[in-house]
């Protein structure tokens, strides 16, 4: 079996970070590769740069050859998801949803934790439009700083991670909490031995998810919201 994590930015070190947690979460024998949209935005980080990941994030996974077993798109967020269901004959399965749709098995109501205040509103509407707002106690954030700038210390934002856990249970009564980013994805382990709720790191659910999918034979329906669009092909 061969997955493919896409990353739907155009910064490779997030791709190299997110295929290192794919590939320690999948079972032997299924391979992990790693994708980046070369052609989007450096990070997504707004409504804006989220429109613009997503029409190459489309063509440039129609392109990939061989084509895999399946696709993990492998950022938190919207950026065209429907459209690569679509156009996809493949599982494609996206991070935020595989998180969301397993914190719904472990937990009353889950909290998210995102990368920058600013992506609280965006992350609230990408709930909504999963269909989980009925299962979100609220979006946290605490405030990475832009990519291009030196890395905080894993301590502090593992210690400012702890803090928004801590105010999402007692403020909201979440019960389990989400890393709402790539970027926060490699302080899941640190986190989870610092409090007490249960941690879902996304891209291990959403590879575990392709494979589950891959061995039961299904993807994505194509008999409503993600047939094929109409009339010829296009890139």
């Amino acid at each position: 079996m061969r997955i493919l994590v896409a990353n739907p930015n155009s910064t490779g070190a997030i791709t190299e970070a997110c295929v290192t947690l794919a590939r320690a979460a999948v079972a032997a024998g299924t391979e992990v590769v790693g994708w980046t949209n070369r052609e989007g935005p450096p990070v997504i980080d707004s409504v804006h740069t989220d429109y613009l990941a997503g029409a190459t994030l489309v063509s440039g996974l129609l392109a990939v050859r061989p084509a895999p077993d399946a696709v993990v798109l492998a950022g938190f967020g919207n950026y065209g998801t429907g459209a690569v269901k679509e156009r996809l004959e493949v599982p494609v399965v996206s991070m935020a949803e595989a998180a969301m749709a397993l914190a719904t098995l472990l937990c009353h109501r889950f909290a998210i934790v995102t990368t920058t205040p600013r992506m609280v509103p965006y992350t609230e509407d990408l709930v909504r439009l999963a269909g989980f707002e009925a299962r979100c106690a609220g979006v946290r954030a605490v405030s990475l700083p832009p990519l291009g700038e030196p890395r905080p210390e894993a301590r502090a934002v593992v210690e400012a991670l702890v803090e928004e856990v801590a105010r999402a249970g007692t403020e909201r009564g979440a019960d389990l909490v989400i890393l709402g980013g790539a970027r926060l994805s490699p302080y899941a382990a640190d986190l989870r031995r610092a409090v007490r709720v249960p941690v879902v790191e996304p891209v291990a659910c959403a590879v575990q998810a392709a494979e589950g999918l891959v061995r039961l034979g299904l993807r994505q329906s194509a008999a409503g919201k993600f047939a094929p669009p109409p009339g010829p092909p296009t890139l």
